[in-house]
């Protein structure tokens, strides 16, 4: 998920530098990169930000966002539209059903939910553990339908400079590379 919140840094920053955005997995390896540049607006639409983002595969995104203005004390939200429909989402995502399994994800451009075909884990009822057999459905029955967790929102990490990403583990220095292959 590319939620807006984390392009938020991205569009207040004044020096228009690149961000990394990397999202870790259960087993804290690094699953996704992306670079995050926030661009000029377009000439045809002065209320919209463009965002420019690369992944580690070379392939490049350009996303619009719209700072829509809330209602108290001067706020606003941000919200991206999604490439394919127009429609002004809190998020967008650059993974779609494929695969193998019914289970399997495969890379896509970034879009939003309905696009891509993402489905949440509590539609249809997957969060429930049906059993089979005579022998389950009495344990159903004496202790109740069991259940399984959510998954937890997959949310990335934002980095404004290398040296952070290098503080927080999630890469290595040139200069730890260059010790490391001198050993």
């Amino acid at each position: 998920m590319l939620p807006a919140w984390a392009l938020r840094e991205v569009l207040d920053d004044p020096r228009k530098i690149p961000y990394l955005l990397a999202w870790k997995g259960d087993d804290e390896e690094i699953k996704e990169a992306v670079r995050v540049v926030r661009l000029d607006p377009p000439p045809y639409l002065p209320t919209a930000e463009s965002i420019e983002i690369k992944r580690t595969d070379g392939s490049i995104s350009h996303i619009r966002a719209i700072k829509e203005s809330l209602p108290r004390n001067g706020g606003y939200a941000i919200l991206l539209a999604c490439p394919l429909c127009c429609s002004l989402r809190r998020a967008l995502y650059g993974w779609e059903p494929g695969g193998r399994y019914t289970s399997s994800a495969q890379r896509c451009s970034w879009q939003c939910r309905r696009c891509a075909g993402l489905r949440y884990a509590s539609e249809g009822g997957a969060l429930m553990l049906r059993s089979r057999g005579h022998w389950f459905r009495e344990l159903d029955m004496k202790y109740g339908r069991a259940r399984s967790d959510r998954p937890d929102p997959w949310y990335p990490y934002v980095f404004s400079s290398p040296a952070d990403a290098v503080a927080a583990g999630f890469c290595i220095s040139q200069r730890e590379e260059q010790i490391g292959g001198h050993e």
